[in-house]
């Protein structure tokens, strides 16, 4: 008598089942460790971004600097007398290189920020130079500043102040006085050759290219840089909006007056 076909077939649909289900377990476990190799990838790309990333300290030793619209005083304080770890190099900043100003006139200054007037002195003791009611837009007014230049001209955070509802005018108003600063700054910043500057690997647009051809040009045709380069202007500002939408970068390289809306 012949033996019943169907104990061998299900024997064989069980066995196949068995070799799907670890078919399918081993393709999961591959997923799961290619996802897993991707976000380690990611994870160790990030980390040696942070642990190689330092901060810009654009200051020298020897630089001569210009501080422009102080609050009260305090970063002029920290550079004249703690200067960071980083950059120990600026423990040997003479503080007579270093002159710092505000816009407001001494008195509206303390009466703002009344901490000032101990900061302020500190400052006169360690040979620092405070100026008051000096207006940005204006240097070449101002009676101290007759004949000098500077090495870096920085103004942290300009804002107009102004208080405009509207957001498009607001931009403008603060466009217009990062356009006069930088016209006012110029004739006092120190001359020399163009400061070598590290360039990008990331490929540009032909428009961009087409933009940089000139700053390139002059930068190749520049002497060998020597101690003393041209000065510079530093602007900090915060990387949001609104502050983005000033568009500083392009008012620097072509300092047109923007157009009123």
């Amino acid at each position: 008598m012949a033996k019943s076909k169907k104990p061998l077939k299900a024997a064989l649909q069980s066995q196949q089942s068995r070799l799907r289900l670890k078919e399918k377990e081993k393709a999961a476990a591959l997923s799961a460790e290619l996802v897993s190799k991707k976000n380690g990838k990611g994870k160790g790309k990030e980390i040696a971004k942070d642990t190689t990333s330092r901060p810009t300290i654009p200051f020298l030793e020897t630089d001569r600097i210009l501080l422009i619209g102080e609050g009260n005083f305090s970063f002029a304080l920290a550079l004249v007398r703690n200067p960071p770890a980083i950059a120990p190099e600026l423990q040997h900043l003479p503080s007579k290189n270093v002159t710092a100003t505000a816009y407001d006139t001494e008195e509206e200054c303390y009466e703002k920020y009344p901490e000032a007037v101990e900061i302020v002195a500190q400052l006169r003791e360690s040979g620092a130079e405070v100026l008051f009611a000096v207006d940005a837009t204006q240097l070449n007014k101002v009676g101290a500043f007759k004949g000098r230049r500077w090495d870096k001209i920085v103004w942290n955070f300009p804002h107009a102040g102004k208080g405009i509802a509207d957001q498009d005018r607001n931009i403008l108003s603060n466009q217009l006085l990062i356009l006069s600063f930088l016209r006012s700054a110029s004739g006092f910043l120190v001359q020399g050759p163009i400061p070598a500057v590290n360039t990008s690997r990331k490929r540009k647009t032909a428009s961009e290219e087409d933009e940089d051809d000139e700053v390139q040009s002059s930068a190749m045709e520049a002497p060998p840089v020597t101690s003393t380069e041209r000065g510079r202007v530093l602007i900090t500002l915060r990387n949001v909006v609104p502050y983005t939408q000033w568009d500083v970068p392009r008012l620097a390289k072509k300092p047109t007056c923007p157009n009123i809306k």
